[in-house]
């Protein structure tokens, strides 16, 4: 059974790790070699720990559990812009079971959020324009592509990333 709820800091260590695992697998090809086997495990860990020590209340962590086990979490930052709304700042599904409806969950969980808290009832996220996958996804619930631009890793590299956008409420279809 799934189970969505608010992150805590006794979930600190999985998100961390499931974050770490994307990230080298999917931006394997955009990120140095060098962050990705050795300064992503301190550099991931402080952003986390930081999130999960230092709550604000426009930022709200979910996590998504499969059988007491953390399998997704989404990060968002309520009316984190003027014009686009909320932000998306983070979304990650354990890659071994994708497909099975977890980030749609966690979207739609997000979006009760925003519902309810936020001032705008638009939303957006950035994604690097390589992860076709995630791309797919997010076009698939209703998101538009809003502009390109480039984005400075925390390793320094410079990689194009895309802004997906849902302008109001009634566009985000999960």
């Amino acid at each position: 059974m799934l189970t969505i709820d608010d992150a805590t800091f006794e979930d600190h260590s999985a998100i961390t790790e499931l974050h770490i695992r994307n990230w080298q697998s999917v931006y394997c090809n955009d990120l140095s070699e060098q962050y990705l086997t050795h300064d992503i495990h301190q550099d991931r860990f402080q952003t986390w720990y930081s999130r999960l020590t230092q709550p604000m209340s426009k930022r709200h962590i979910l996590v998504a559990k499969q059988n007491g086990q953390m399998c997704g979490f989404i990060c968002i930052e309520l009316d984190a812009h003027p014009e686009l709304g909320t932000l998306v700042d983070n979304l990650h599904v354990n890659s071994e079971i994708k497909g099975q409806g977890i980030g749609k969950q966690l979207l739609a969980a997000a979006k009760e959020i925003i519902t309810k808290h936020a001032q705008s009832d638009s939303l957006y996220l950035e994604v690097l324009a390589s992860n076709l996958p995630a791309i797919g996804f997010y076009q698939r619930m209703g998101g538009t592509e809003y502009c390109a631009q480039t984005w400075q890793a925390p390793d320094g590299t410079v990689v194009d990333e895309y802004i997906y956008h849902w302008p109001r409420r009634e566009h985000i279809t999960f």
